[in-house]
């Protein structure tokens, strides 16, 4: 029987299996490890410490993130905790130098499943999610051509370091909302979740997790699990669809400027 405790564990593991199959470098110390995708210098999530010590202080970990990622050209500092005793301790810290702090909940899926999957929600291939993945990075970050197109190869860059699958709604002819489905062994995670501005309030991203939740049901996943900002709306869009909160972990970051 799984319980919250191992259920988190499993949800760090995948985490950290993850990101350092996506990393290009990584430099590892007692202190924190540093993961760089230095092809998308400018996806902060590709591009971070983690920290590894209980004791760390904000202090030395922003030395340590100034040194490694100054050296490679990147403008921004960000570090993460996946342990929320030492993200909480951090956190103060962190304020008090000015940086932003961000808290997110992971939650897993334990409500109802659906006995069919949605009719109305498409599995589709990678190529026909990069418009929609490309129009919805425009919406969050107009101007910047440059991070919309990272943006969008990071979602690209997953293919290939664990099994992804990609659902999405079709209207008026092309994807408007869409989510991404990553597994290994018996943990799958939804990710990226999305639906184009005019075409919210509609329940699409509700439709294409509910698939999401069914799809990796049916292929034998006993851990399905998704992550939300503890300080947004789409939590409690969660919660309805049978998560429920397991941990939380920790964002640090400074931007450029």
């Amino acid at each position: 029987m799984t319980t919250p405790a191992n259920d988190l564990e499993r949800i760090v593991g995948f985490c950290r299996y993850l990101d350092e199959r996506c990393s290009e470098r990584i430099f590892s110390s007692f202190l924190a490890t540093a993961l760089l995708c230095e092809s998308l210098p400018l996806v902060y999530e590709r591009n971070f410490l983690r920290v590894e010590d209980a004791g760390a202080n904000a202090n030395e970990l922003s030395t340590l993130a100034d040194r490694i990622f100054g050296a490679a050209g990147m403008a921004h500092r960000k570090v993460i905790s996946d342990s929320a005793e030492i993200g909480e301790r951090l956190t103060p810290q962190f304020e008090s130098m000015g940086w932003k702090v961000e808290r997110v909940i992971a939650m897993v899926h334990s409500g109802s499943i659906e006995q069919e999957p949605l009719p109305l929600v498409a599995e589709v291939e990678s190529e026909e999610m990069i418009p929609f993945w490309e129009e919805e990075n425009r919406e969050r970050f107009p101007g910047d051509a440059e991070l919309v197109r990272q943006l969008t190869q990071q979602n690209l860059l997953i293919q290939g370091k664990v099994d992804c699958q990609y659902f999405a709604r079709r209207l008026d002819g092309r994807v408007v909302s869409g989510c991404q489905l990553y597994t290994r062994g018996g943990t799958a995670q939804i990710e990226t979740v999305g639906t184009l501005s005019e075409y919210r309030n509609r329940g699409l991203a509700s439709s294409v997790i509910r698939r999401a939740v069914w799809e990796a049901d049916a292929s034998g996943h006993d851990l399905i699990w998704i992550l939300a900002d503890e300080d947004d709306w789409p939590k409690a869009l969660y919660a309805k669809l049978g998560f429920s909160p397991v941990g939380h972990f920790f964002g640090f970051t400074r931007k450029p400027g």
